[in-house]
């Protein structure tokens, strides 16, 4: 990677052209100026100690060393530079309702087996991002709690099914109540609830709960 720490004092560039056509007028106007007194070859001759050549190559020099200043204190730089950049991932509670309604076939294989299979992908795109699992039906409660463990999180997620909670319902707000409570206290990452169920809110509760 290459690039100027002072860019601008680039512009000083715009200097040189002029330099260079000054230079070349007073060539012609001194080759002028010379034919006036006589053949210039001859007046060369009379002034051996003035040597064209020396004074061409004085100013190519002049010119050299004024363009390698101006980039010297442009600052060149070359390399590359290691930056440490701390990244925050965002933090998603997942509630999975795991009603009997959620057995059913209309989905292939069924509701709960495709909430499953999202989820299982989501959590696979993840990088620095932390996931929490929480379980839902007539009551919630938390499966796992907020991780950035994503082999633990699928594995807990592969084992949900509808038997580990008896009582039956869908309690949705109880459930949005809970994933509030589970994210990282105090904590400045982006934070986003994850809902998935049939959509039957048997305790009429969403509304309420959800407000804390």
């Amino acid at each position: 990677m290459f690039r100027f720490e002072h860019p601008e004092y680039l512009w000083l560039l715009a200097v040189i052209p002029p330099m260079v056509i000054f230079y070349i007028y007073t060539r012609i106007r001194r080759r002028r100026l010379l034919k006036k007194y006589g053949n210039p070859e001859l007046i060369s001759s009379l002034m051996p100690e003035v040597a064209t050549w020396k004074l061409k190559l004085k100013f190519y020099l002049q010119m050299l060393a004024l363009t390698l200043l101006i980039f010297g204190i442009s600052g060149p730089q070359f390399g590359s530079k290691l930056e440490t950049i701390k990244k925050k991932g965002v933090e998603v509670m997942i509630c999975l309702d795991i009603s009997n309604s959620m057995l059913a076939k209309d989905i292939a294989p069924n509701r709960l087996e495709k909430a499953k299979q999202i989820m299982s992908r989501l959590v696979d795109q993840m990088k620095n991002d932390k996931v929490g699992l929480i379980v839902f039906a007539g009551d919630a409660f938390t499966q796992l709690p907020i991780t950035n463990d994503y082999v633990s999180a699928k594995m807990f997620l592969s084992s949900i099914n509808p038997k580990m909670i008896s009582s039956q319902g869908t309690a949705i707000g109880e459930a949005i109540n809970l994933a509030v409570r589970s994210f990282t206290p105090n904590e400045s990452s982006e934070k986003a609830i994850i809902l998935i169920t049939d959509g039957e809110n048997h305790e009429g509760d969403a509304d309420r709960k959800s407000v804390v």
